[in-house]
């Protein structure tokens, strides 16, 4: 039996206000004490304006009492980008892995925080415990090998609306989900999802 909460450890705020560069930052964990038994997440959610208003959601969790997503997956909202909601599944061996690739995701929503410090200068060192979370190095590159044999293995899954093909193609012009996925594995799904629309349209000749 293993403790899964560590927004305690490598987070110094789990909720960042900031009235003069109008960005809000939400962090919530379900802590588990047996990822096996119980549901486990770890959610942050990012607001602030460019042009527009941008709202992103990033999650790692897993739901033991759903049908639905009752497995570890990554989940994203990306509505204000023309991406909308997609999943991703992940697989593991063991609870260490689990966890590795938990740590894996705080190393890289640092990298999420780092893109917001041109409109707050010193955000990062505010919420994250930066002294901990850039020894995670390693942890981000194990995540990013997990999500790489899960596109090999299974695809995104989007939310059943809009054109999928054209939510790939916005993922694929995304600098923050390139870099946070890996920009070897977005170009694996953009060239997988090429290659099914082109089939569909064969079928339908």
């Amino acid at each position: 039996m293993k403790e899964f909460h560590f927004s305690k450890k490598y987070f110094n705020k789990l909720i960042y206000d900031d009235i003069e560069s109008n960005i809000r930052i939400i962090i919530k964990e379900i802590p588990s004490l047996d990822v096996y038994e119980e549901d486990y997440s770890l959610r942050v959610e990012t607001h602030h304006e460019e042009r527009k208003l941008i709202h992103r959601k990033y999650a790692i969790e897993h739901h033991s009492r759903q049908d639905k997503h009752n497995y570890p997956h990554l989940q994203f909202k990306f509505h204000t980008e023309e991406i909308g909601t997609f999943w991703l599944r992940l697989e593991f061996e063991t609870q260490d892995e689990y966890k590795k690739a938990i740590l894996g995701f705080i190393y890289k929503i640092k990298n999420i925080l780092e893109d917001l410090e041109r409109f707050k200068p010193g955000i990062c060192d505010d919420i994250l415990v930066l002294t901990l979370v850039k020894n995670l190095s390693k942890e981000g590159e194990f995540l990013t090998q997990k999500i790489s044999e899960s596109i090999a293995k299974h695809e995104l899954e989007f939310q059943n609306y809009g054109n999928t093909r054209d939510k790939v193609k916005s993922l694929h012009n995304n600098p923050l989900l390139i870099n946070f996925l890996g920009e070897d594995n977005v170009t694996k799904v953009a060239a997988s999802y090429g290659k099914a629309y082109s089939k569909k349209k064969i079928i339908i000749k």
